[in-house]
């Protein structure tokens, strides 16, 4: 094996100018980095409303399974036009409407369907109230984590319409919309 050692012509100078180079670089980069950010305007909440993250593990929990029913309860919507009953997201083994430990572990919510795609809990054991709101097609949570919001009656369906309910009207009962900052950004309260 040869070895034929390279002697460079300026003696050593490129290294000195790659480097000089790279710092150039990074103090361009440096200099240009404010104003390549992207400001973030954070949106105060309103008074009816509660950050999602400020919130204990047991709500968080109930939360989690509200918006995975969400999903079932909304499909089942858009492929048969009508919301499915309590009794059928419980025999569908959706939860949180299906009793089994977890629900006995979250306080044995008793669900009623009270509008149009609104399902409202009342727990047995004490404990937050929650109400999943589907009617503009996403998990729409509310909750009373005090037990002072005024309850909707149970609904009387046998005339076959729902009412509709509004933010204003939960708010105005006493409800707080569970708002995360995704859910700010992309729906508008």
């Amino acid at each position: 094996m040869i070895v034929q050692p390279v002697i460079s012509e300026n003696n050593g100078q490129e290294g000195f100018w790659i480097a000089f180079l790279c710092a150039l670089i990074l103090l361009i980069g440096l200099w240009l980095l404010p104003y390549n950010s992207v400001e973030h305007e954070h949106a105060s909440l309103a008074s009816y409303q509660i950050e999602v993250d400020s919130l204990t593990p047991e709500p968080l929990a109930m939360i989690a399974e509200l918006r995975l029913a969400h999903e079932e309860i909304y499909y089942a919507y858009e492929t048969n036009q009508t919301w499915l009953s309590v009794v059928e997201l419980e025999e569908s083994w959706i939860a949180p409407f299906v009793k089994d430990k977890s629900w006995t572990y979250q306080g044995e919510h008793q669900w009623s369907l009270i509008a149009a795609g609104v399902y409202q809990s009342i727990p047995a054991k004490g404990g937050a109230r929650y109400l999943l709101n589907n009617q503009q097609g996403f998990a729409d949570i509310w909750v009373d984590l005090e037990q002072t919001a005024t309850l909707y009656p149970l609904l009387d369906d046998s005339t076959g319409e729902l009412p509709l309910l509004t933010e204003v009207q939960l708010s105005d009962a006493g409800w707080v919309q569970v708002v995360s900052a995704e859910s700010e950004a992309t729906h508008h309260h």
